[in-house]
């Protein structure tokens, strides 16, 4: 079965039966679960378990995907923890023969475990370093393919993106060297492969979100979608394996690009200068624009359950008050169990919040009592200067994966799209407040000074893009009730996004506390109004 080194240790699998019985060979599979499978993913980048002591690995599915030649197989593994989920996680996998010719043109990445298959020595390997693999996934995409499986299919979805004449494509395909949580193919450097790696029991927000902008909403400035594979079973919802969509250029993201718009402004600062240039200003617009219309595209569907706009009913104001006061308790407690460890300028901040807690409770009562007449739709979810690029002359949003910590089915709840519009200003907050709390060239300037001016320059950036979006948006009172309304739903979605972030400072940077509780700040000076 298997040959032993000095400490005990087995480190290579011999198989009695052919590649293709692979599937059915269980002492194999329980060999793997022993040995090898998780070795590997410990040092691979999308493996987010690497933190926590497993209690157990064991091959949940092993999927049959054809490959020239030969056979791949799509393992999914189920993982237990000593604490926290269990979770699922894809491996695709593969034998590469010792005397297969372009064995030396394989990643060093892809060696799994050495393998002897019927006395034929060589490696198992992760697939998608795999060539031939690599061009079925394409052609299988191309050709709107299904796998027959023993319990269900992988079906291949080809989108709208790919274009009739890139049939080709397959065979110019390789793998960008990047650090992320799924793993990433480019073919042609046109289209951008993404297999998952952590799998859910539903469809993965981003193939239906960028679906439905690319062939419904007709929102143009996102990446296009091109198709996706999932595995289908009678009567459980799929799994989504895969997404292809078309690949941008870019010439930075925003958050880089606000960045660097940012060091002129500190530079002047420094100066004793204040002054934003007018190509910042319509930078700004053009975003705020775009946003409006990617919610736009989001409220055109009248029809379809999963797009078409809702009102916020009961059972939404319901869970929505839950979450926010769940949200509030964890993060109170948070600060008070790291208070010690603050300085003097952020106990101050950090007074205020809880001190204001009364007030910001009573402020979540009003969702529940203001009869409110907004419209939910699906949204980004996780919209910020990092999601959108900029092309030189554009923006492209990307990255429509959802709130990072939430499950799959909360990240398609539908909420106000002022949440994205959150997101964005409070994206702005903290890209001022980094560039001018923690530059070498503004150390030894007075924190006051420092603060008014980030606070001017927010200020003036988060009016010209929330006036470019409003504007865009056209009649506020179909989607948003009226400006009282309006302004309401945009204070709770601010401060909830404000002390959100409070807990991943404390979490991981401590340093930049006092960016979210100036936001926390900043809204409670506005939602007094509403408690007058």
């Amino acid at each position: 079965m298997s040959t032993m080194d000095v400490t005990g240790k087995t480190h290579s699998l011999s198989l009695k039966k052919p590649w293709a019985e692979f599937g059915h060979d269980k002492k194999a599979i329980a060999w793997l679960e022993a040995n090898a499978f998780y070795d590997y993913m410990r040092k691979c980048r999308w493996f987010a378990g690497k933190a926590r002591t497993i209690k157990f690995l064991k091959v949940r599915s092993l999927l049959n995907m054809p490959i020239e030649e030969g056979l791949a197989y799509l393992v999914i593994l189920h993982l237990g923890y000593t604490y926290g989920d269990e979770e699922k996680y894809a491996m695709p996998v593969s034998f590469l023969p010792d005397d297969y010719e372009l064995r030396g043109q394989v990643n060093a990445k892809a060696f799994i475990v050495k393998i002897t298959v019927e006395g034929k020595p060589g490696w198992l390997i992760d697939a998608i370093y795999d060539f031939r693999f690599q061009v079925a996934l394409f052609e299988n995409l191309w050709n709107d393919a299904s796998t027959k499986q023993e319990n269900g299919s992988i079906i291949y979805h080809r989108g709208k993106g790919l274009a009739p004449t890139d049939e080709n494509m397959c065979y110019l395909c390789a793998i960008p060297d990047l650090e992320q949580s799924n793993s990433s193919l480019v073919y042609g450097n046109k289209y951008f492969f993404k297999l998952y790696r952590k799998l859910f029991q539903e469809i993965n927000p981003e193939v239906e979100m960028l679906q439905f902008l690319t062939e419904k909403g007709g929102f143009k400035n996102i990446p296009a979608y091109c198709g996706s594979l999932t595995y289908d079973r009678p009567g459980i919802a799929p799994i989504t394996l895969g997404l292809m969509m078309q690949k941008v250029a870019s010439k930075s993201d925003s958050w880089a690009s606000t960045g660097d718009d940012l060091n002129n402004f500190l530079f002047m600062f420094v100066d004793k200068l204040f002054g934003i240039q007018d190509e910042v200003f319509e930078k700004v617009e053009l975003l705020g624009k775009r946003t409006a219309e990617m919610h736009l595209a989001l409220l055109s569907d009248k029809k379809s359950k999963a797009f078409k706009p809702e009102k916020f009913d009961a059972a939404y104001v319901q869970f929505l008050q839950k979450h926010l006061n769940n949200l509030l308790n964890k993060r109170i407690n948070l600060l008070k169990e790291n208070y010690s460890r603050l300085d003097e300028n952020v106990k101050q901040l950090a007074d205020d919040f809880i001190g204001s807690e009364s007030i910001i409770r009573h402020f979540f009562e009003k969702i529940g009592t203001s009869k409110l007449k907004s419209s939910r739709i699906r949204i980004h979810g996780d919209y910020h200067l990092g999601q959108v690029l900029f092309t030189g002359s554009d923006y492209l949003v990307i990255d429509f994966e959802g709130e990072p910590e939430s499950s799959i089915t909360d990240r398609k709840i539908k909420h106000s799209p002022l949440k994205d519009v959150a997101g964005m200003i409070r994206s702005f907050h903290y890209a001022v407040c980094a560039k001018l709390y923690f530059s070498s060239e503004t150390q030894g300037v007075n924190p006051l000074r420092l603060q008014k001016a980030a606070d001017r320059w927010y200020k003036l950036i988060t009016d010209a893009y929330l006036d470019a979006y409003m504007h865009t948006m056209g009649d506020i009172s179909a989607i948003f009730g009226n400006r009282t309304e309006l302004n309401f739903l945009l204070q709770l979605h601010l401060l909830e996004k404000s002390v959100y972030e409070l807990g991943y400072e404390l979490n991981g940077r401590p340093d930049w506390i006092r960016i979210p509780l100036k936001g926390i700040q900043q809204v409670l000076f506005e939602i007094e109004k509403f408690n007058s």
